[in-house]
């Protein structure tokens, strides 16, 4: 009795030590977690190019039309167009005034030697050979007194932009001294049209010199 009890107690020490040294069976995977999506972001409404802020419209505090605006500010340039003009006008005036003895002198030296081309022009005859040698001969004699008041008549206005009728005197002096007298030429061979223009230049600045002195003279 007492042996078969000591069997079966070896043979239960023999099964727990053989338990004990056998590791525990590993616990199952856990199954695999699907990653987690983030929520999807707000699309942005889509931008429209609306163009510049427009600006409210503001009722006009003169209330005038558009057209009146319009004509009022055309008024106001014109006035003030016509204020400067005046001004520049005076400003002339008052420094070809100052000059006036060479004014005279110049224009009537142009008006002389004007009158000697018409003098000639009326004598000149049938023979075309002794009118060019004519009008040769009094283009040579005029030649040095043109240069020598051209040079007087500089002295008005040297720096320039404050005469009115310097430039006249200059064209007029010039084509006295070589225009005119080729275009008398020209119509001794009976080409007109160069001396007619040349008539009508000289006649429109005469004109407007003459007016000019006329001011410069008022007191």
């Amino acid at each position: 009795m007492t042996r078969t009890l000591s069997a079966i107690m070896l043979a239960g020490l023999m099964l727990s030590t053989l338990a004990c040294g056998k590791e525990a069976p590993p616990l199952p995977a856990a199954p695999p977690t699907a990653p987690i999506t983030p929520p999807p972001a707000k699309l942005a409404a889509p931008q429209t190019d609306a163009g510049p802020a427009k600006s409210k419209m503001v009722a006009n505090s003169d209330g005038l039309s558009l057209a009146e605006r319009i004509a009022k500010r055309e008024a106001a340039a014109k006035k003030l167009g016509d204020e400067n003009a005046a001004a520049e006008m005076d400003r002339l005036i008052k420094y070809d005034r100052g000059k006036l003895p060479l004014h005279v002198q110049t224009f009537a030296f142009i008006t002389k030697t004007r009158d000697a081309w018409d003098a000639l022009e009326k004598k000149l005859g049938a023979d075309k050979e002794a009118s060019k040698a004519s009008v040769a001969k009094l283009a040579a004699s005029q030649h040095a007194g043109i240069v020598a008041m051209g040079k007087k008549m500089a002295t008005i206005d040297p720096k320039g932009g404050n005469s009115n009728v310097t430039t006249d005197y200059d064209v007029m002096l010039n084509a006295l001294a070589t225009d005119y007298p080729d275009a008398l030429m020209a119509s001794i061979d009976g080409a007109h049209q160069a001396l007619g223009e040349q008539k009508a230049e000289l006649d429109k600045r005469t004109k407007k010199i003459t007016v000019w002195l006329a001011e410069l003279k008022k007191k």
